[in-house]
């Protein structure tokens, strides 16, 4: 028994063996970089009536979409990895993401997010080869909206979204893109890719965001900021 006990457990950690090391903190240097999805009639009513003073959730300290997050620059991601789960610490808007790994049907398995950002949906991750996999549903009963800057602000994202993020490591890089699929307001997947480089002495601090001291940018004026900050790919 205890020799059939350990040839479980190995078999258990075999699809880790191969998994990135992403455990440290990482900053954005270059992505956000958002491919132009074609939009539904439903996509297209959402994003002509969009008003950014009204209808930014940032406005409520809430973020929108992890698209949106992981478009912020200078904030820094946190990775802890376990055998049990995947926790990441974003300076934006203090969020911890713990997801857990699953290794059995996925579908099956989505841990619910937090309910302070209902915009983030329900997760579960797992390990292919040398990625990580984090596959999230469950947006919610509203349509909101997916991105509030650049020329994407307004972008829509329905409660049927499916989203699917994946990392792998290159070097002192991590490397990530992010596929959307939403039949309700896109005709195509809508995805987009970021790079990050590992920070050793950044820390990930209190964001303290209180609504009624956020500012209120257009999204012009937040395009003009990121490029001077990020080059674009």
């Amino acid at each position: 028994m205890r020799c059939l006990l350990a040839l479980l457990s190995f078999a258990v950690m075999v699809p880790a063996l191969g998994a990135p090391d992403l455990n440290g903190t990482w900053v954005l240097t270059r992505g956000g970089k958002l491919h132009p999805p074609a939009l539904t009639e439903h996509g297209k009513a959402f994003k002509e009536s969009y008003d950014f003073k009204n209808d930014d959730p940032s406005l409520l300290c809430i973020p929108a979409s992890w698209t949106r997050v992981f478009s912020n620059p200078n904030t820094p991601l946190e990775f802890t990895q376990s055998d049990e789960s995947i926790r990441m610490r974003h300076e934006l808007f203090d969020i911890d993401r713990n997801v857990a790994l699953s290794t059995t049907d996925f579908e099956q398995s989505h841990q619910p997010g937090d309910l302070a950002y209902p915009t983030l949906g329900d997760s579960v991750a797992w390990y292919d080869d040398d990625e990580l996999l984090i596959h999230t549903v469950n947006y919610g009963d509203e349509i909101r909206v997916l991105s509030t800057i650049r020329n994407w602000a307004g972008m829509p994202q329905s409660p049927l979204m499916v989203t699917l993020e994946r990392y792998r490591r290159e070097g002192d890089q991590m490397l990530l893109s992010i596929t959307h699929f939403d039949p309700i307001m896109y005709t195509e997947p809508l995805w987009a890719t970021y790079h990050f480089r590992r920070e050793s002495e950044w820390d990930v601090e209190n964001y303290d965001c209180e609504p009624e001291d956020a500012m209120v940018i257009t999204p012009e004026q937040i395009d003009r900021a990121t490029r001077t900050q990020l080059p674009e790919q």
